[in-house]
C-alpha cells in the first residue's frame, strides 16, 4: 500500500483506546469529514453508528467478527511490520494536512507516549489536535495564535528542547524560556487574555504539545500558526 493514498484537507482519526462517544458523534457531524480507523479503533466507530473510509493496522487487536462484518465501503488494509504503531500506520497513509483524533490519549500510558512521539515526528507537516476524556492537545513546531477564553488551563509540554519560546496572553509568561522535558516545563499555566500567543523561533524544528481542557478543541483545530 502506497503512501498517503487517501488526500483530503481534514481528517477524523479514531483509535482503540477510551473514546468520548458523544464528541466523537459531535465532530464528526461538524466538520462532515472521511473518518479512518487505527486497528481497533474501528470497534469505537461501530459502537457509535458511525462509517468510517479505511482501517488501517496490524490488525492484532481488531476483533475478527467485525473484520468479517466490515460494510463494502470500508477499505480494509492490514499492514504487518512491527517498526510503527497502528497510529503512525495510519497517518502514512493520509495525505491530510489537518487532523482530528479521538482513543489516542487514555487508556495505557506507554501507548500514550507513543502517540506523543508520533505526533512529535509529523509536527512541522501536519496540524494534529488529539481529544480525550478530559483533555485536548494541539502538537506543533510552530508559533500558534488559540482564541479561547480568559483564566483557563494552559499547559505546554515540549516534546523536543526548545530553545527558545515566548507567549502573550499567558498568566505566567514563557518569555525568553528554553524548555525541555528533562530541566524545565510550562505546564498547569492559566489563560490571562481571549487570546493567546505562542511563539517559537522561526525555523524551530523542535516539536511541543498544547493542553487544554477538551471544550477548546474546536479553537486547537481553528488555530492559526506563524
Amino acid at each position: 500500500m502506497e503512501k498517503g493514498k487517501y488526500g483530503a484537507e481534514f481528517a477524523i482519526l479514531v483509535g482503540g483506546s477510551v473514546v468520548d462517544e458523544t464528541a466523537l458523534k459531535y465532530w464528526s457531524n461538524e466538520f462532515q469529514a472521511d473518518i479512518f480507523a487505527a486497528d481497533s479503533g474501528l470497534s469505537h466507530l461501530v459502537a457509535a453508528g458511525l462509517g468510517c473510509k479505511a482501517v488501517v493496522g496490524d490488525m492484532d487487536s481488531l476483533p475478527v467478527h467485525i473484520q468479517h462484518n466490515l460494510p463494502s465501503e470500508t477499505a480494509f488494509h492490514q499492514i504487518a511490520e512491527q517498526e510503527t504503531t497502528d497510529f503512525e500506520k495510519l497517518l502514512n497513509q493520509l495525505d491530510c494536512r489537518h487532523l482530528l483524533g479521538f482513543g489516542f490519549m487514555d487508556g495505557q500510558f506507554d501507548h500514550a507516549l507513543s502517540v506523543l512521539s508520533v505526533c512529535a515526528k509529523f509536527a512541522a507537516t501536519h496540524h494534529i489536535v488529539l481529544v480525550g476524556l478530559q483533555d485536548a492537545m494541539l502538537v506543533t513546531t510552530r508559533s500558534v495564535r488559540l482564541e479561547t477564553a480568559d483564566n483557563c488551563r494552559f499547559s505546554l509540554w515540549p516534546i523536543d528542547p526548545i530553545a527558545q519560546i515566548s507567549s502573550s496572553g499567558l498568566k505566567w509568561p514563557v518569555n525568553g524560556l528554553a524548555l525541555s522535558p528533562s530541566t524545565k516545563t510550562a505546564t498547569s499555566n492559566r489563560t490571562s487574555e481571549i487570546v493567546q500567543t505562542i511563539s517559537v523561533e522561526p525555523h524551530n524544528k523542535a516539536a511541543y504539545a498544547l493542553i487544554m481542557d477538551k471544550k477548546w478543541a474546536g479553537q486547537m483545530v481553528r488555530a492559526e500558526f506563524g
